[in-house]
């Protein structure tokens, strides 16, 4: 049996996140504005957006989703 299998037979998903440009306080104030001029809702991504997902996940709503990288970059 593949190892893939074993896991997934355990209930297991694996998945990753992409979470883009977050506000986590690395960012110049001349980069941030530069994104949330170009991002489609006006800001950065927040902690809290990654958060969400990764709750999200790791509940049994998402027991159907793996092997993805799930994109949370707010359309950018």
């Amino acid at each position: 049996m593949k190892k893939s299998n074993a896991i997934g037979k355990k209930g297991i998903t694996i998945n990753s996140i992409d979470p883009g440009p977050v506000d986590t306080g690395w960012m110049s104030s001349e980069l941030k504005n530069n994104l949330e001029n170009i991002s489609p809702f006006g800001r950065v991504g927040l902690p809290s957006d990654v958060a969400s997902l990764a709750v999200f996940l790791a509940s049994a709503e998402s027991q159907w989703i793996t092997g993805q990288v799930l994109k949370s970059r707010g359309g950018l």
